[in-house]
């Protein structure tokens, strides 16, 4: 139900054909949606709702360097190669107990970080993040090996 941030490999053909409007982006494959997880995620990597550094402001990328424009009904944002590599590469780095040190359940609820509520399972949230982040490794890594970009918008 709505919100569920989702990512697209995409090659700088496909990118054209989505500008152009010959490729509508609800025909193109997820390759992964993380859900809800996105805004908690960016907010714990970068202790920001929207924007953060780069390489980690590149994980979730709903910045305004990266927006693509608005298509199908919903805002894209798009890294290119270079970009998920350097979040890749960073990601790789990354250990849990770094994300750890980054994460504070507390905080995102004082910041209203969707979907955070009270009474939420901090280490559940936690292990939750940590999934998540493997999972965007990975497509990271399949994205960097192929010499692709990505898309990313919530719907």
């Amino acid at each position: 139900m709505g919100m569920s941030g989702r990512y697209v490999v995409v090659t700088d053909e496909l990118v054209q054909s989505i500008q152009s409007g010959e490729i509508s982006v609800h025909d193109c494959q997820v390759d992964l949606d993380i859900d809800k997880t996105w805004q908690m995620l960016q907010f714990t990597l970068n202790g920001s709702l929207l924007d953060g550094e780069p390489p980690l402001g590149y994980v979730v990328p709903p910045a305004s360097e990266h927006y693509l424009g608005r298509y199908d009904d919903m805002d894209l944002f798009l890294l290119k190669h270079k970009q998920v590599l350097e979040a890749y590469m960073a990601l790789e780095q990354l250990t849990p107990d770094d994300v750890r040190e980054r994460y504070s359940l507390k905080n995102m609820l004082a910041e209203g970080v969707y979907p955070v509520m009270e009474g939420w399972d901090e280490e559940e949230i936690f292990r939750e993040l940590i999934q998540t982040i493997d999972q965007i490794q990975a497509l990271f890594q399949v994205t960097v090996e192929n010499q692709n970009g990505i898309l990313f918008y919530v719907f």
